[in-house]
């Protein structure tokens, strides 16, 4: 055997005895880990269903208001149509002629006096 061959040998030893002899932790170690994260698992089950009710609430509020937006556009698109119906409809002269005869002229007269009064 030359010096590599044991050098192979001597560290196969090693590796078996620190195998052998390494500190081990104890299964109570393990077991207060998994009941630690049974616990965590618990809060955080709890948590995501408060959050899933809570989005819940909150996508109801939004398509309310998204129902909202749609209605006031298309009330804003009516009053649209209605202020460009007027602006168009400012300049014609009406056709219809308020004719009076002389007492009413006289009568009218005296109205618009009284008022002035």
């Amino acid at each position: 055997m030359d010096k590599k061959d044991i050098g192979i040998i001597v560290l196969g030893v090693l590796l078996i005895l620190t195998f052998i002899f390494r500190p081990s932790k104890s299964i109570d170690t393990y077991e207060d880990e998994i009941n630690n994260l049974k616990i965590s698992n618990k809060k955080l089950s709890k948590n995501n269903d408060s959050l899933i009710i809570a989005n819940t609430i909150l996508t109801i509020e939004i398509e309310k208001l998204i129902a909202n937006a749609d209605s006031t556009q298309a009330a804003l698109a009516d009053t649209e149509d209605k202020i460009n119906d007027l602006e168009n409809g400012k300049g014609k002269v009406s056709g219809y002629v308020n004719t009076l005869n002389a007492d009413g002229v006289a009568n009218a007269l005296t109205e618009y006096l009284d008022k002035r009064k």
